[in-house]
């Protein structure tokens, strides 16, 4: 799993997840069988017109001037008015990103749009799984021409209260923090979801947020020792709640 860390204008890292070459080529997929769809429609207006005006040619005509713009511009267009999404990055939860934080212009999305042929019409999109997969950014050539990548939007790992619920804790197990349950659930599932992200990506991004969330707990339950190791003082008001709570 790639991350992409970004630093907005007041100098906030923010981290996202980029999708994997299987989440791009799905919201590929989406994308081509709406063009299928809207293609299916084409040819209902051509069956109509052959017949109201007994001329096949009319009925073609029509036919390619409403299908052709689609079929070339769709991803260019909708990205520009999507803010960066098709309608199959929206169902997939993607979006296409600069990698320094700033938003993608027109000329960015233009960029990259031309280069979806060597990406992926003449190489059958060969060439962009294999920029995909090896670089680190997750990023086509088009991307790297453009310095856009795509992100998403909702992380893949997000636990849940049952989640929370889950996690072992021994019968005989003596809660250090009894007021512990002056938080909630949902605080629960904050420090849950950010012990699980400094474990997977120990960043100085994610470290800070979990010193943060750390001072800021210990403040809400008047806990004096700052903890010698956070993720264990974490841990330990998490099974603490459970035992208090269940």
């Amino acid at each position: 799993m790639k991350n992409i860390e970004i630093r907005t204008s007041n100098n906030v890292a923010i981290q996202y997840e980029l999708a994997n070459v299987g989440q791009r080529i799905l919201a590929s997929l989406l994308d081509f069988l709406i063009i299928l769809g809207y293609s299916f429609i084409c040819n209902m207006v051509n069956f109509v017109l052959m017949f109201t005006f007994t001329s096949e040619s009319s009925g073609d005509a029509v036919y390619w001037i409403m299908l052709f713009p689609v079929l070339t511009f769709y991803n260019l267009v909708s990205e520009i008015y999507f803010d960066g999404q098709t309608l199959g990055k929206k169902i997939m939860k993607l979006r296409v990103i600069k990698v320094n934080g700033e938003l993608p212009t027109v000329n960015d999305y233009f960029l990259r749009w031309t280069y979806r042929i060597v990406d992926i019409y003449i190489s059958f999109g060969a060439m962009a799984a294999v920029f995909i997969a090896s670089s680190d950014k997750s990023q086509r050539l088009g991307d790297l021409s453009a310095n856009t990548t795509i992100i998403k939007l909702e992380p893949e790992t997000q636990y849940g209260i049952k989640d929370i619920l889950k996690i072992g804790v021994k019968k005989d197990y003596e809660p250090t923090y009894l007021n512990v349950t002056q938080l909630s659930d949902e605080d629960m599932l904050l420090i849950k979801n950010t012990i699980d992200r400094v474990q997977r990506l120990p960043n100085k991004a994610n470290k800070q947020f979990a010193r943060e969330l750390i001072d800021k707990t210990r403040e809400i339950l008047g806990i004096d020792n700052k903890p010698k190791h956070g993720i264990k003082f974490l841990k330990t008001l998490l099974k603490d709640y459970i035992i208090l709570t269940r």
